[in-house]
């Protein structure tokens, strides 16, 4: 692994700040890195849409066609020379952008609009475009509301069809290397950008899994999203400093600012070589102790970052992600399809499926589903499987047969009641009969393992020892249920405390059980991602961490920074605390008196 995969440094340019004052905004951190650069505004053409009535319906409908037709031309030769320049893996983001202009709600919703209206074919697709974002912005779950700029890039290279102005010379990028400044970055305004001039992005809009995050992190871009409004704020060739580990960008760095950012860019990237030193060495203490470190996924893009990174398997693989990007179910074939592509490209690495877990935060558009006033609470993970057999079974079928090309576990989410996990593993059972009878491979072994984030599931975790294969402690919302907290209530935000003293109990009692039934116990949340935290999940003896990709690095060096059995002990003192105060700095102090390499002298895997 390259340094260029885990951001790319960039000298302040020549020339000071300019006189205009520094000002600052915090966004949302989408690919790790610091730059320091200059500015270069991608302003996208503002489209004003032309609203009159037409005289032959007819001929309009036929000029709307013409102009979806020329669209998908389009689209077809930017996926061409993405797949040419970057890969099929990300020529694969324009896909869905087909999929929309073969729409056929969207295309006969507005050829209705022009015959019943006599309303311009322009207006009228505006019109039914705008009717179906309105439904987007409804949705809570980041992922669906990123995937609505996909309908916007689409709309906008209709609009310009029907406008007479689709074949207008594309802003192709800056003429040097510079942070790229944008309101929103489509994917076909990523796809024109020289990635060579690129030194990070930064835009008003998008989260963690629009696409421009996930370009950036394939690509080692640093990118901070999500500013609201900073584009307006930010003229050409202003220096900003692009802040990808915090999602803060500073614009106009007074000269101490400056002198602070080039201290903290030298501190990350010696602190970034480190971690790269430590990628071929195993994740065990200094006395001995060895973890498994897998990584978090959403897609199969992610899969190269997570083998660059370090990791030796998928610990979660969120599979509900691929459903609700769809604009229908997608079939058995489809979904073989990606868990096979997984499987086999981390080649002989395990790889835990998690069965779909739509709702609470991520219900997908064309399930229907009645509106539930606590939907983290509701209708969701196991839940919904065993209520949907027809989707459950889909996803099962396809899951098994990948399993032959792979080493796969399955994972079902959001268990309660021992009676949901024995339900689950007797579906499996029928599914290995009907591939049995299909004469379709697969591997009889797939483990069946439980995520553990309901408070019921700890009580009871002796009792699902009996039946699941493995745990693996989803600590976001077991933290989010245990003490009531929801996190993206900025009122109480503060109350949700990986280390609370009932959090660690918790985790100590489904530890505890997991070692009773002598079956391997892991965590898969956001807990993993907290240093002083690691500290404590090692001396509580689980067996593996799961975390998003970049994070692994770090994770391997605290545990390679420390041993066993002082782990151990300080989870013994901790235990005794009332307070998360009085835990946060215990630990605090004796990881600050760790070595901070990682100790590279035991020999690599």
């Amino acid at each position: 692994m390259s340094p260029e995969r885990l951001g790319q440094f960039g000298e302040p340019p020549a020339g000071g700040p300019t006189d205009r004052g520094e000002f600052r905004r915090h966004g949302v951190s989408a690919a790790p890195g610091i730059v320091v650069g200059r500015a270069y505004l991608r302003d996208r053409e503002r489209i004003v849409v032309p609203r009159y009535r037409v005289s032959d319906s007819e001929a309009e409908t036929a000029r709307f066609r013409d102009a979806l037709g020329d669209t998908r031309a389009q689209i077809v030769a930017i996926r061409t020379d993405m797949a040419d320049r970057m890969g099929e893996d990300h020529a694969r983001i324009f896909d869905a952008h087909l999929l929309i202009i073969d729409d056929d709600m969207l295309s006969g919703r507005t050829r209705e609009r022009i015959a019943e209206e006599k309303l311009n074919a322009a207006a009228a697709f505006d019109d039914i475009v705008a009717d179906v974002l309105r439904s987007f912005g409804s949705i809570d779950d980041e992922y669906l509301k990123d995937r609505s700029m996909d309908i916007v890039d689409v709309k906008r290279r209709v609009l310009r069809n029907l406008m007479g102005r689709g074949r207008g010379k594309a802003n192709a990028g800056p003429d040097e290397a510079s942070v790229i400044v944008a309101h929103d970055l489509a994917p076909s305004d990523t796809a024109q950008i020289d990635r060579a001039r690129t030194l990070a992005y930064v835009t008003d809009l998008g989260g963690r899994t629009s696409h421009t995050a996930i370009l950036a992190r394939s690509q080692g871009v640093p990118a901070v999203v999500g500013l609201g409004d900073l584009f307006d704020s930010v003229r050409e060739g202003d220096m900003i400093i692009v802040d990808g580990n915090t999602g803060i960008v500073v614009v106009n760095p007074t000269e101490s600012t400056l002198y602070e950012y080039e201290h903290e860019i030298r501190r990350f990237h010696d602190l970034e070589e480190q971690l790269l030193t430590l990628t071929g060495y195993p994740a065990s203490t200094l006395d001995g102790k060895e973890f498994e470190l897998g990584a978090n996924i959403d897609m199969p893009e992610e899969i190269q970052s997570a083998i660059d990174y370090g990791a030796q398997g998928v610990g979660l693989f969120r599979t509900e992600y691929f459903f609700i990007s769809q604009d229908e179910l997608p079939g058995e074939e489809q979904q073989y399809a990606i868990y096979r592509r997984v499987a086999e490209d981390m080649n002989g690495r395990p790889v835990t499926i998690r069965t779909i877990d739509i709702g609470g935060d991520k219900i997908a558009r064309y399930l229907p589903s009645a509106a539930e006033l606590n939907p983290f609470m509701g209708w969701r993970g196991i839940r919904f499987c065993l209520t949907r057999l027809d989707i459950f079974q889909t996803q099962l079928r396809a899951i098994y047969r990948a399993s032959a090309h792979g080493k796969v576990r399955i994972m079902f989410p959001m268990i309660s009641s021992i009676d949901e996990v024995e339900r689950a593993q007797e579906i499996c059972a029928e599914v290995r009969q009907s591939l049995d009878r299909d004469g379709l491979a697969y591997d009889a072994s797939v483990p069946l393992g439980i995520m553990i984030e309901t408070p019921s599931s700890v009580v009871i975790a002796d009792q699902l020892g009996k039946v699941a294969d493995f745990f693996s402690i989803g600590t976001n919302d077991l933290i989010q249920y245990t003490i009531a907290v929801d996190r993206g209530n900025a009122r109480i935000a503060h109350l949700y405390r990986n280390l609370h003293p009932a959090i660690l109990r918790l985790l100590k009692q489904t530890v505890d059980a997991a070692r009773k039934r002598e079956i391997p116990v892991g965590v898969c949340g956001e807990m993993c991602s907290d240093p002083l935290a690691v500290l404590i999940l090692i001396g509580l003896r689980i067996d593996s961490f799961s975390a998003s990709p970049g994070v692994i690095p770090e994770i391997k060096r605290i545990i390679r920074s420390v041993t066993f059995d002082e782990c151990r002990s300080l989870l013994k003192r901790v235990m005794r605390y009332r307070s998360t105060a009085d835990i946060e700095r215990e630990t605090r102090k004796f990881l600050d008196s760790r070595p901070q390499n990682g100790n590279v002298n035991q020999v690599p895997n």
